[in-house]
């Protein structure tokens, strides 16, 4: 449901919500504006541009989040604050009309509109991004040798050229070359690896004096993110270097099977077109900072009209210290391959409504089968059905794999299951994941 009454006007509200900002939290409102989405947005409420008719409910909420009140509650004083403010936002408000003579004055005094913003991220962020070619060795269906090349996507993190990539870019190559954003090409070597979110970081072998002079990238915060959000990538889709695109955050917290069938949890989802060669780029938000590392995309051809998926930063913030160390991260492991308990399954089993994970498969040896936990490939028959962790309700594969990875290995886990329609417990030490073909949580 809309925060904005229809009979207020949109560009009044988001002034008007401005306002109150402004008067009460001063210091806290100059931080806000001197993001180019709040100055953006603003603008385009003050020349009354119909492109942000939907901005003035997220523009509440992002307000209201900052003040630490209820939307309803906000929403309730900015109704009673309109009308006494009405003779100076009404049709006084013009495409002249500066944010400072409103509501004091911007962090810089600049006012751009919100297609700008795109062009400001660009600008700031694209000469630290790297065009990542790599070389192999195949052979084809007759044994006979040949060289393989593909592409990717990086961003240069420090002036000690560490370069942050998708490590299915770099996987088995033999040789890695790096393209900056002017064109000089140097050699790149993989310092670390973490397949269980699929991410690398290389060591650009250039020049002291060239890597000092290297552009590079602000990290973000992924765990501040909203659905609905503006977004940018940047990346090399086929090749072609430098490319940007443009999008929103369509859904948080997705999961997605990546190296060696391992789920990637609290992925990004986003609209904004990824293709080939887009594969360890930047995710960005409007203030310019990383916010995810593009890892795969979904569509129904090659090309990238479905949705892509990126890797949220937090996570290689996470495991950041171990990778430039030249260290693998180390990700906690149940051991076990299920799916989640299906109604169908459950009536079968007669416990209608029961909810769980049904064990298929216990790694032999791994922290599940230690605990005594069984799969139907132990028992020829049902297996286990895991209803709780540490008393969490678990309903799905995911909600495991969500649970473990916020674990590490060594942690004991209590596990909650039923065997034969009897409610059981145990404690699960947790294992570290290995990249095989055993069960994958």
């Amino acid at each position: 449901m809309s925060l904005v009454p229809g009979w207020i006007h949109w560009p009044s509200i988001v002034v008007t919500g401005l306002v109150i900002f402004a008067s009460a939290f001063p210091s806290a409102a100059s931080e806000v504006w001197s993001t180019p989405s709040a100055r953006v947005f603003t603008q385009e409420a003050i020349d009354g541009s119909p492109a942000a008719s939907g901005v003035a409910d997220a523009f509440l909420t992002q307000l209201a989040a900052r003040l630490g009140v209820s939307e309803d509650a906000l929403r309730t004083a900015v109704e009673q604050t309109h009308e006494d403010l009405r003779p100076l936002l009404g049709q006084s408000l013009s495409a002249n009309t500066s944010l400072s003579a409103v509501a004091g004055q911007t962090s810089d005094g600049s006012q751009r509109a919100r297609t700008e913003a795109p062009t400001l991220v660009y600008e700031r962020v694209s000469p630290a991004v790297v065009t990542i070619r790599v070389t192999g060795e195949g052979r084809d269906f007759l044994g006979a040798p040949f060289r393989q090349h593909g592409s990717g996507s990086g961003f240069i993190l420090d002036t000690e050229g560490h370069i942050v990539t998708a490590l299915h870019v770099v996987s088995g190559a033999q040789r890695v070359d790096v393209i900056l954003a002017d064109g000089a090409v140097f050699p790149a070597e993989l310092l670390g690896s973490d397949a269980g979110n699929d991410l690398a970081i290389l060591t650009l072998q250039a020049p002291t004096e060239k890597r000092r002079q290297l552009a590079t990238v602000k990290l973000g915060d992924s765990s501040r993110l909203r659905v609905g959000e503006t977004i940018v990538t940047i990346g090399n889709p086929f090749g072609l270097e430098g490319t940007l695109t443009l999008g929103i955050i369509s859904s948080l917290g997705r999961m997605r099977t990546g190296v060696g069938e391992r789920l990637i949890t609290d992925m990004i989802q986003i609209d904004a077109p990824m293709n080939p060669g887009n594969s360890g780029g930047p995710l960005l938000n409007l203030d310019g900072e990383v916010i995810g590392i593009n890892e795969q995309i979904e569509a129904t051809t090659l090309g990238g009209g479905g949705i892509g998926f990126a890797v949220p930063v937090n996570s290689l913030k996470r495991y950041l210290p171990e990778l430039l160390a030249g260290q693998e991260p180390r990700h906690a492991w149940l051991g076990i391959g299920g799916r989640a308990l299906s109604p169908v399954a459950a009536d079968t089993l007669q416990m209608p409504g029961q909810r769980g994970v049904i064990l298929d498969d216990v790694a032999p040896g791994g922290p599940a089968a230690l605990a005594g936990l069984q799969g139907a490939e132990e028992t020829g028959a049902s297996g286990d059905i895991i209803t709780a962790l540490d008393g969490h309700p678990v309903r799905s594969v995911e909600d495991i794999a969500q649970y473990v990875d916020r674990k590490e290995p060594g942690e004991p886990v209590q596990v909650t299951y039923l065997r034969g329609g009897q409610t059981r417990a145990a404690e699960a030490v947790l294992g570290t994941w290995v990249n095989s073909p055993a069960p994958t949580r």
